[in-house]
C-alpha cells in the first residue's frame, strides 16, 4: 500500500452549525450534507473549490450513545493537531482578525514556510500551511 494523503478529517461536534461556519468563513469551505443523513447520521461534508470533502463533521445527537465517551472541546490527547495545505496567508491573518478568532503565527520563511496556529469551536488544533 502506498498512502499519497490525508483523505479527510473527521470531526465530532455538538454545535454542528457553528462549526460548519467556522470552516466556511475562515477557510472558504462550502458545506454539503452528509450522504449517510439517510441512515440517521446528521452532519456535514466542508468540502474545496474542487468539490473534495476535506473536512467531515458529525453531530452528537445528545439521544443517541453512538458517540458515547466522546465530548467535542474535550482534549483530543494523542491528536495534537489537523494540518492542512493553504493558500493566501495575508487574506488569512485578515480574516482571523475579522472573525476575532486567536491565533498564532510561526514565521518559517527562511524554509519558505508560514504557519498559523488556530482552534476550530471544538478544540481541534489546526496547522494552516502556507509555502507560498
Amino acid at each position: 500500500m502506498q498512502v499519497s494523503g490525508i483523505d479527510h478529517v473527521n470531526i465530532l461536534t455538538d454545535n454542528l452549525d457553528k462549526t460548519a461556519q467556522f470552516y466556511e468563513r475562515l477557510m472558504g469551505l462550502t458545506r454539503t450534507e452528509n450522504p449517510a443523513i439517510a441512515q440517521g447520521f446528521k452532519g456535514a461534508w466542508m468540502r474545496d473549490s474542487h468539490g473534495n470533502a476535506i473536512v467531515h463533521l458529525v453531530w452528537k445527537d445528545p439521544k443517541m450513545d453512538r458517540y458515547e465517551g466522546y465530548t467535542p472541546g474535550d482534549s483530543t490527547n494523542a491528536v495534537h493537531h489537523v494540518a492542512f495545505r493553504c493558500v493566501g496567508f495575508d487574506k488569512t491573518i485578515a480574516k482571523l482578525e475579522e472573525l476575532g478568532v486567536p491565533y498564532r503565527v510561526n514565521d518559517l520563511q527562511h524554509m519558505g514556510l508560514r504557519q498559523i496556529f488556530v482552534a476550530d469551536p471544538n478544540a481541534v488544533n489546526l496547522e494552516l500551511n502556507f509555502s507560498e
